[in-house]
């Protein structure tokens, strides 16, 4: 299991400033960045976002993983839940048009993401599974799109040339199926309850949508560590 790096690295230090990426921090090897996430968090939405920021101020890869907070077989949301949710829209939707300078229009409360992350495990066979992810997040989150609907994730497939099946879309296409399957065992590995969770460097381990200074030093950290061992 990945160190755990949260209280480590939010401990009080002062606020670093970030420079923009200069020739020098380009020469630097890009940390690998795992994230497990699920399209309908919204706190994987601020993490995705901030990941952006952190890969313009130094190299990073960042791997996406499935994670499934209803997965099929869920019971359905309780009223009492989807208030819960629509009352806190608005505080949301205010941080991330501070922080970000986006408009939210979340899709509908309790899509299911079972083929969402079928689709996107698809698309990484053919080096697409970063876009494919971006664009989900944001028909979702941006677009208020279901993506739990086939057709919708047919149309962003068909924007970056992927065709999405029946059987990659329903879970039977092995080597996706089996893809989504290894993502959600190694979350239950790593004891993985909540994403978004960032293992940086495979070796420094980030729970939840932390501040861009926390994951800028997680890849530092790990960029070192990697460095004193080789």
């Amino acid at each position: 299991m990945p160190k755990l790096l949260s209280a480590q690295l939010a401990s009080g230090s002062p606020r670093p400033h970030f420079p923009a990426m200069t020739a020098s921090t380009q020469t630097l090897a890009p940390v690998r960045v795992d994230v497990w996430s699920d399209f309908v968090c919204p706190y994987c939405l601020i993490g995705s976002l901030r990941l952006g920021e952190l890969a313009e101020k130094q190299p990073i890869e960042t791997v996406w993983h499935a994670f499934m907070l209803r997965p099929p077989g869920s019971p359905g949301m309780t009223a009492e839940k989807r208030a819960m949710i629509e009352a806190h829209t608005p505080k949301l939707s205010a941080q991330i048009r501070d922080e970000f300078g986006l408009d939210i229009r979340r899709g509908p409360i309790g899509a299911q993401t079972f083929a969402a992350h079928h689709a996107m495990k698809h698309a990484e066979r053919s080096g697409d599974g970063a876009a494919f992810h971006d664009a989900v997040l944001r028909a979702y989150w941006l677009d208020g799109a279901d993506i739990s609907n086939h057709d919708v994730l047919r149309g962003i497939g068909a924007k970056l040339d992927l065709a999405l099946d029946d059987d990659v879309l329903a879970g039977h296409e092995p080597v996706t199926a089996e893809a989504v399957r290894t993502d959600l065992a190694q979350a239950s590995a790593y004891n993985i309850h909540g994403v978004p969770a960032f293992i940086f460097g495979n070796r420094y381990f980030v729970s939840g949508a932390q501040p861009l200074e926390l994951l800028d030093r997680a890849a530092d950290a790990a960029r070192q560590a990697h460095a004193s061992v080789h």
